[in-house]
């Protein structure tokens, strides 16, 4: 039996974390959102940490003294820093170094295997694009009409061998019991970070979560009400501002870029049609100036010319 707590259950929309040795932390976060920001954590920025600890872990192998183990604890707190399944790995490994310590850290190649640590940035890094390619074929809003059933069957059929790709669920160490007065419900007892990488999955996959690329960031996003949203909350720039507000900016700029380009060709479209009946111009001198002036505009409204060139070249026309 393990001297500390780490749960994660699912309730009401929400995702939550109960951890700790004697005093219990709870944290929460709205359900994916632990998964999704582990899909886009920069894992191989870990590799200092992790490279740190294994050099450590093979230091303690060999000198069997406690400076070493106070070194990876340190590190350790840092990693789970880093993200919420972290903290699992922090609690793991905290026990199994006082267990060692009190052998004497004679059974430390054994209990606490330094290629565990060492392979973090390469594990998370094969996982983050296995669950890019399910979420693709499955779970994207924008990919094929077709029941999330169909489509993971679908997917798993065709693509279920490929170990190295394709993200391969395993047996959870799973309880069903009570929460609280209103919650009973499934919760997850991890023997590893990778456990709740798989409880996620398996959960959006259950739960059929709706996701969708954001058009600013270019990440999955999920939704929790409309599902005509093209852009997330994340927050992206140090002045603060959301993708959903950069992305109601650039509406706005593109609305009011192409008014002005509106107003433009039109005024000049009005002034050299008046000119016919002037005499100034002839239909057909006409037309294959009409025809240009589209062309201009449909590249200025694809951003291949400014607004002021365009300006410029009806100007001189």
């Amino acid at each position: 039996m393990t001297s500390y707590t780490f749960k994660t259950y699912l309730a009401d929309g929400r995702e939550y974390f109960v951890y700790g040795e004697k005093e219990l932390t709870k944290k929460d976060f709205p359900f994916p959102e632990s998964l999704l920001e582990l899909l886009y954590l920069d894992v191989w920025s870990l590799e200092l940490l992790t490279k740190q600890m294994d050099r450590a872990l093979l230091d303690l192998y060999q000198t069997k003294e406690d400076r070493c183990a106070q070194e990876i604890l340190t590190l350790l707190d840092e990693l789970a820093g880093k993200h919420i399944y972290f903290e699992f790995l922090r609690l793991d490994w905290m026990e199994r170094l006082e267990q060692s310590r009190q052998n004497g850290y004679g059974d430390a190649p054994d209990l606490l295997p330094h290629k565990e640590i060492a392979w973090i940035p390469s594990n998370l890094d094969t996982m983050q694009k296995q669950i890019l390619r399910l979420f693709a074929k499955a779970l994207d809003i924008d990919g094929e009409k077709k029941s999330v059933q169909e489509k993971m069957v679908e997917y798993y059929t065709q693509a279920g061998d490929d170990t190295l790709n394709t993200f391969q669920f395993r047996p959870q160490p799973v309880n069903f019991e009570v929460i609280d007065s209103r919650t009973f419900t499934e919760v997850l007892y991890p023997n590893s970070i990778y456990d709740l990488i798989d409880f996620a999955v398996r959960e959006c996959v259950k739960r059929e979560v709706k996701l969708r690329v954001c058009k600013n960031c270019g990440r999955y996003f999920y939704f929790t009400g409309r599902t005509s949203a093209e852009y997330c909350n994340r927050t992206v720039d140090d002045k603060g501002r959301t993708c959903k507000e950069i992305g109601a900016f650039r509406a706005w700029e593109k609305k009011r870029s192409g008014d002005d380009l509106f107003k433009l060709y039109r005024r000049e479209y009005k002034k050299r049609f008046a000119w016919i009946k002037a005499g100034q111009i002839s239909k057909e001198g006409f037309y294959a100036w009409s025809e240009q002036a589209r062309e201009k505009k449909d590249a200025c409204e694809a951003g291949t010319l400014s607004v002021e060139k365009f300006g410029q070249w009806l100007k001189e026309s």
